[in-house]
């Protein structure tokens, strides 16, 4: 074991001190006026200049001190004896978060035939070489738990995605005394909330109607988190920049989500030619039916009008129907031969009497 080297006592400080002032004292007036220029720099070194939107403290001899110093000039002393810590407190900072994020390209149908183009066919007539069926390869066909992370969903299905976790240093003094990885668990945090809040969910809830709400969700989850381990940020928003099922299966839910897409379509246009349509033949209808009783309510009355004179023409007639015979048979004469622009009598020789008798153009058929 080695032995420990004795202490420094105070006879041995005062040697160091008398070799220090013999060492200046052997300095010449230029290397003394250097050595104190030196020497002021060093002091001006604890000199610091706090940008607006940051706030900084101050680690005095290894022990970080409480006091957060705002925009402004900060004196302190030089290095070793201070040092200055910087916080960006007046913006967010973003964190990226890609653990869970796609792996390869998209996968589509490998059952279906690659179909040989024109130069292929063309090649293999003249070489009579037919090669056989030809399917596409894939790379990356499954998910290894331990290499591609992902999570659940509440019906089982497997989701990936890409996300931004923004949030701001609120307590510097408590963001420092934290540790050194805080963004790690700020991460740790977030995948935790986000995978509680997509378990809960069924993935095309997920996928499109819910979306924000994950997100909104998350944050919360994240923020109590942060604020029971007291780490001295506030989160600010969770970001979803990416979110979808694996590869392997995307052209599937592409499908299904596309035929979902053409069947609402489908029938918000047919809703819409249902209410277009409905509102023009109600319309039509309408007009119709106005027409109708108003021809209706004409006729009605005309028939009363008739019947009213036919009523008072019959009670007439019983008085004296001779009378009304004639009156009659003089009104229909005068009726028709108002209508007439011609009378031709054939003389008795030729036939028997004939009245021929010629319409007026008016009148003619």
């Amino acid at each position: 074991m080695k032995p420990s080297p004795p202490p420094i006592t105070l006879r041995d400080e005062g040697h160091v001190v008398e070799a220090l002032l013999l060492f200046l004292k052997q300095l010449t007036a230029h290397a003394r006026w250097v050595f104190a220029a030196l020497l002021l720099l060093y002091a001006v070194s604890g000199i610091h200049t706090i940008q607006p939107q940051q706030t900084a403290l101050v680690r005095r001899l290894g022990r970080l001190q409480p006091h957060l110093h705002q925009p402004g000039l900060l004196v302190g002393l030089p290095r070793p004896f201070d040092e200055v810590l910087l916080f960006e407190t007046g913006k967010d900072t973003s964190l990226p978060l890609d653990a869970w994020a796609l792996v390869g390209t998209k996968i589509g149908d490998p059952d279906k035939q690659i179909e040989p183009t024109n130069e292929e066919l063309i090649q293999q007539l003249n070489t009579r070489d037919v090669e056989g069926a030809k399917y596409p390869t894939y790379e990356h066909t499954t998910l290894n738990p331990l290499d591609h992370g992902y999570t659940l969903t509440l019906d089982t299905n497997v989701i990936q995605g890409q996300f931004n976790l923004r949030y701001r240093i609120d307590d510097p003094f408590r963001y420092t005394i934290a540790g050194d990885r805080i963004e790690h668990l700020l991460a740790k945090l977030s995948y935790r909330a986000l995978t509680a809040q997509l378990a809960s969910r069924r993935i095309d809830a997920s996928l499109t109607d819910d979306r924000r709400d994950v997100a909104t969700e998350a944050t919360k989850q994240v923020q109590t988190e942060a604020s029971r381990l007291h780490l001295g940020v506030r989160i600010t928003g969770l970001d979803i920049r990416a979110l979808s099922p694996p590869a392997q299966v995307l052209a599937a839910f592409e499908e299904v989500t596309n035929a979902r897409q053409f069947a609402k379509t489908m029938f918000e246009n047919a809703r819409q030619y249902d209410a277009e349509t409905r509102t023009k033949f109600e319309g039509e209808a309408a007009s119709i039916l106005f027409r109708a009783e108003g021809y209706a309510t004409g006729l009605v009355e005309s028939a009363k009008g008739e019947a009213s004179a036919f009523t008072s023409l019959l009670g007439n007639y019983r008085l004296n129907p001779q009378l009304v015979s004639q009156r009659l048979l003089r009104e229909t004469l005068d009726g028709v031969m108002g209508q007439v622009s011609s009378r031709t009598l054939l003389p008795m020789q030729q036939a028997r009497p004939t009245v021929i008798l010629e319409p007026a153009p008016e009148f003619a058929r």
